[in-house]
């Protein structure tokens, strides 16, 4: 019995050990991790000190190591109480509180007669403990705490499903069996004849649950446990090492040392080898940390709080504002009292300072450099960071003493080029510090990173303005060239009918007809200008809380006529009252007014033609709550190759020769998506030839 328990406790113990080392190592920052992590050290511990205390050769020693496993025996049911609680996302907290403190109880009672008494021999053991009058509560508290947690792993079992479940089950049944195996230790400590033969089964339990807990819940993975066999390979060849010299030099003081004394020592060795190679790094590491939070915690402010400024540039709308941010949260984090921001625009040949600290106050003249300026020429060669403190890189004497010259004027520590495409955007100048604090790496590091945003920052804008201006350009260009064609039918009808004015002057039909043909065609130039002009304006108007139902029954009553004339079927679906847009009731009036009227016109001739509006709140897949419109015909449809060109000026689907109002022109989707935009919202059309068009109209929800 004695071979067989010291081998399972060597197992129970190699598994412990393998399993504490893999969790700790992957999952330090996972509190199930910690929770598995520090059960399963218990159970090492106790696992440790059985194996010692079986092959231990008299009956002091077998005392003390029964003691030291029990010392772990208490807060074994705690600890896997606390784990199963986690694992199963349930709060115990007085559970846990009762439990650890009670386990603290028995482990200052464990050194006295009141837990165990002493030691016996027992069955064919030679050394089995005896049980105190205090070790019966131990042994309620075990019984109680490990049918809480077996009775919670049941519970949750039964309510979960699919790998959750399966997981839950393996630990559950593993529970059972480990702990009805590490049970049987104890009928003998009441000289009850049935042995510990279920020693065994803690091994196999505690594999089961490392199993079933890696392979659902924990990031253990087969590397991990090669990590953690290393580690204790390492720690074990070390041991034979120290196990040599312990030999030679007891062999050279005469003492013969016996088969415990050399597994001792080679315990020993791994301890103390296990203590240096894994626990004092991770000690140093927490040291690190505490004395970061203590002494270095305003250095960790001044890293958030430039980290914050870069994240923070990109998001400003305005320059100015990015100018003046950029210059109040440096000279804030990093102790500046005095630093100017030097930009140059975009086709300048001068660095003008657009927001500076300190230095306007105290009446320094720089306020620009210009492009040929010293400093900024020896930027743009080395792009990087000059320093000023008496370990500036080697320059010439020359370029030295120009910049030094324009230091006399700024009299600055530190300038930070601001790059952009291998391009001196601008250039940060900082003075020394108030506290005459050296640069650090991390402060460089820093410092380039905020002028590495800004630059990106300040050229995306260049970029934008550059798109802009070019869509204008091109926009004026389309516009023009449609206004000509447009145009050029009423002109030339009216210069046809002048050159005939001097011929036919005489007649009366010819006055009649050229006075109609007068006012069809200026009627139709008024039309035209009036339409560019309405497409042109940006002036703006006043926005409130707008129901769209209204809006849509406003162009019910305006086409009604053309409804009951063409026989088209109108219906408004799912309409939103509730929820009213952010826009005004006119301008959104004219959207819908010309999408409506353009599916009457697509729906000309069709018996069964028919209009659907339909309206409903878009929340969850977009950046802002947004109602949408849809409006769907059943018309001739739309050419594909017009579809991306619809809201385009001058693109129509129409004839450009129809006279009659603005019908052909090519203006009203143009200005549909113009009011639209200026609504912060937007529109998109989806048409099929021989099937219908429909237009989705996104307006902002009011708030």
């Amino acid at each position: 019995m004695t071979k067989y328990l010291v081998i399972s406790s060597f197992l129970n113990f190699v598994a412990a050990l393998l399993v504490t080392f893999a969790v700790v190592l992957r999952g330090r920052k996972n509190q199930l991790a910690r929770r598995f992590g520090f059960f399963s050290l218990s159970l090492g511990i106790w696992s440790a000190a059985y194996f010692l205390w079986q092959i231990s050769e008299d009956a002091e020693r077998a005392l003390f190591l029964s003691r030291l496993l029990m010392d772990a025996a208490y807060l074994i049911p705690v600890t896997y109480l606390h784990f199963v609680v986690d694992l199963c996302g349930e709060k115990r907290p007085w559970w846990i509180r009762i439990g650890y403190g009670t386990a603290l109880v028995f482990v200052a009672a464990n050194s006295t007669p009141f837990m165990i008494t002493g030691v016996k021999p027992t069955y064919d053991l030679p050394f089995w403990p005896r049980a105190g009058p205090g070790f019966a509560l131990y042994l309620g508290f075990f019984a109680v705490y490990t049918v809480e947690a077996a009775r919670l792993l049941h519970r949750q079992a039964r309510a979960s499903s699919g790998a959750r479940a399966t997981q839950l089950w393996h630990i559950f049944f593993a529970t059972l069996i480990g702990f009805t195996g590490g049970a049987t230790n104890f009928p003998l400590w009441y000289n009850i004849s049935v042995p510990p033969v279920g020693n065994a089964l803690v091994f196999i339990y505690l594999v089961t649950v490392a199993n079933a807990v890696a392979r659902y819940q924990l990031p253990l993975a087969t590397y991990d446990f090669v990590l953690a066999a290393l580690y204790m390979g390492i720690s074990a060849t070390v041991s034979v090492f120290y196990l040599l010299a312990y030999v030679v030099a007891s062999s050279l003081q005469g003492v013969m040392l016996t088969s415990t004394d050399l597994l001792n020592g080679f315990l020993l060795g791994m301890v103390v080898s296990l203590f240096f190679f894994w626990i004092v790094p991770r000690l140093k590491e927490s040291t690190e940390r505490i004395l970061e939070q203590t002494y270095l915690r305003k250095r960790i402010g001044r890293r958030s709080r430039l980290k914050g400024l870069a994240e923070q540039i990109c998001t400003i709308a305005a320059e100015q504002e990015i100018f003046d941010t950029t210059v109040r949260e440096i000279a804030g984090a990093m102790g500046f009292a005095h630093l100017g921001l030097f930009i140059r625009s975009e086709f300048s040949e001068v660095y003008l300072l657009r927001s500076q600290l300190g230095w306007g106050r105290d009446d320094y003249t720089l306020t620009s450099l210009g492009s040929d300026a010293r400093l900024a020429g020896v930027l743009a060669q080395h792009q990087v960071p000059l320093i000023f403190d008496g370990s500036e890189v080697e320059l010439p004497p020359e370029t030295l003493k120009e910049i030094e010259a324009t230091r006399k004027e700024m009299p600055f520590e530190a300038a930070f080029p601001i790059l952009t495409e291998g391009f001196l955007l601008g250039l940060l100048v900082l003075s020394p510090r108030e506290n005459r604090e050296r640069y650090t790496e991390v402060d460089f590091s820093l410092l380039e990173t905020v002028c590495l945003q800004l630059g990106v920052t300040l050229r995306a804008r260049q970029l934008e303005r550059r798109a802009s201006q070019t869509e204008k350009l091109i926009s004026l260009g389309t516009l023009a060239a449609g206004l000509a064609h447009e145009l050029r039918n009423p002109l030339v009808s009216l210069q046809t009918f002048s050159a005939l004015l001097k011929e036919h002057g005489h007649e009366p039909e010819f006055h009649q007809e050229f006075g109609a043909v007068i006012q069809r065609d200026v009627g139709r130039i008024a039309s035209i200008v009036e339409n560019v002009a309405a497409f042109a304006e940006s002036s703006t108007v006043p926005f409130a809380a707008v129901k769209i139902e209204e809006v849509i029954n406003g162009v019910t009553e305006i086409v009604r006529s053309e409804l009951t004339r063409t026989g088209v079927q109108f219906r408004l679906e799912e309409p939103c009252s509730q929820l009213p847009v952010h826009g005004n009731y006119s301008q959104l009036l004219q959207v819908f007014l010309n999408l409506v009227q353009n599916a009457l016109h697509a729906l000309e001739g069709r018996a069964d033609g028919r209009i659907i509006v339909t309206v409903e709140a878009r929340v969850g897949d977009m950046p802002k709550p947004m109602l949408s419109i849809r409006i769907s015909d059943n018309g001739c449809g739309i050419d594909p190759a017009l579809v991306r060109r619809v809201f385009e000026p001058f693109t129509t689907t129409k004839s450009t020769g129809d006279h009659r109002g603005t019908r052909g022109m090519g203006l009203g989707l143009a200005i549909v998506r113009r009011i639209i935009q200026s609504h912060q919202g937007a529109i998109e059309v989806t048409s099929e030839l021989g099937k219908g068009t429909t237009f989705q109209v996104y307006l902002p929800v009011h708030e």
